[in-house]
């Protein structure tokens, strides 16, 4: 018994690999458009640029998928079909340095001082920095209509307001990308779909520090959100 238990548990990740790759052949998503957005987490130069604090660990799965490509087309496709785009960026600021129960990961960031800026109401320093958004993406976030929440602490939404910008607008469904996909990605598609949305993961318009972290990624996307998709198969969704 105890065997069948541990076959099936190393199993389940290739079922439901496996299942999600038929349903999303078989079945594309009908998304309402009034009630959908595209949400990107830290479109951020310390992940995106090349000389980014963050980027040499991202490198080479960035460039495996085309993530920075894809995550703009999924961008250019919302705004093209009057569909909400809402980024939600991982900003930390000096008086984070205070901190006394920093995890793990946060400490090292804020010590290298990755993702930060003074202070969010100072604009010194900000502009092209670590923090500031990927220059290929400004014309989209700076538009005046893209929901730009908070900035979050940790990996989730649960310390800002994005959840709550979302709710406020009638949206209960999310076509999700961004940086990075076994931490913030997973952690967003975690919160929103135990705050009742609907959670539509864009496996290719992610980044993570690996194989293995992107392996992780993707076991943890079809066991838990309602669809992974191709940024190919997201774009003709929410074109329909």
């Amino acid at each position: 018994m105890k065997n069948s238990f541990v076959a099936l548990v190393i199993a389940l990740p290739l079922i439901f690999s496996n299942q999600s790759s038929l349903a999303e052949e078989n079945n594309p998503p009908m998304l309402d458009k009034a009630r959908t957005a595209v949400l990107i987490t830290d479109p951020q130069n310390d992940f995106l640029r090349e000389d980014g604090k963050l980027y040499g660990l991202l490198k080479d799965n960035l460039n495996e998928l085309g993530t920075i490509d894809n995550i703009e087309r999924l961008m250019k496709t919302a705004k093209s079909k009057g569909i909400a785009l809402a980024v939600d960026p991982l900003v930390y600021t000096q008086q984070d340095n205070a901190w006394s129960h920093a995890g793990t990961l946060q400490r090292q960031l804020l010590d290298m001082k990755a993702l930060h800026r003074t202070a969010l109401n100072d604009p010194k320093d900000f502009e092209g920095s670590g923090a500031d958004f990927f220059a290929r993406y400004k014309p989209y976030i700076h538009d005046g209509k893209t929901i730009v929440v908070a900035p979050h602490k940790m990996y989730g939404p649960e310390s800002n307001d994005l959840v709550y910008q979302l709710r406020s607008r009638g949206i209960d469904t999310v076509v999700l990308g961004g940086m990075v996909a076994n931490l913030c990605v997973d952690s967003h598609m975690r919160a929103l779909m135990e705050n009742g949305f609907k959670v539509y993961v864009v496996k290719d318009a992610v980044g993570a520090p690996g194989a293995d972290a992107y392996k992780a990624a993707l076991v943890n996307f079809n066991m838990i959100s309602n669809g992974v998709l191709t940024t190919e198969q997201a774009v003709s969704a929410l074109n329909r």
